[in-house]
């Protein structure tokens, strides 16, 4: 493989890597998790985790200008769709045993806190 094409590989896989993490972050600070597509960020996890095997694969194959950048970005990936979608589900699970929306949870228990 040509070395313009692994530098493009890289460059690709860093902003891959750095796709959802203002996201993440934004989660992570106001605990809103409302407005996330769920089906959505199911469907990047899934692809991530396959892209990140692929890349594994290619690095057992001894590919490394390759896999490493595919595997390393598409792992960083998986790790925060994964974080993501565990605040989600407890917002959900939290928000249903309360009888009300994830909004209305949020609205309730976190909102007044940010202010």
């Amino acid at each position: 493989m040509s070395v313009a094409i692994t530098i493009i590989m890289i460059i690709g896989a860093v902003f891959i890597g750095i796709f959802s993490l203002p996201n993440l972050i934004n989660v992570i600070k106001t605990k809103n998790t409302a407005g996330i597509n769920l089906p959505m960020y199911i469907i990047f996890a899934f692809a991530c985790l396959m892209f990140m095997i692929y890349g594994f694969g290619m690095v057992a194959d001894h590919n490394l200008s390759g896999g490493l950048p595919t595997a390393i970005s598409n792992l960083f990936c998986v790790g925060i769709a994964v974080f993501t979608l565990v605040i989600k589900f407890r917002n959900r699970s939290r928000a249903k045993r309360e009888n009300m929306t994830e909004l209305q949870y949020w609205e309730t228990h976190y909102k007044r806190s940010e202010s």
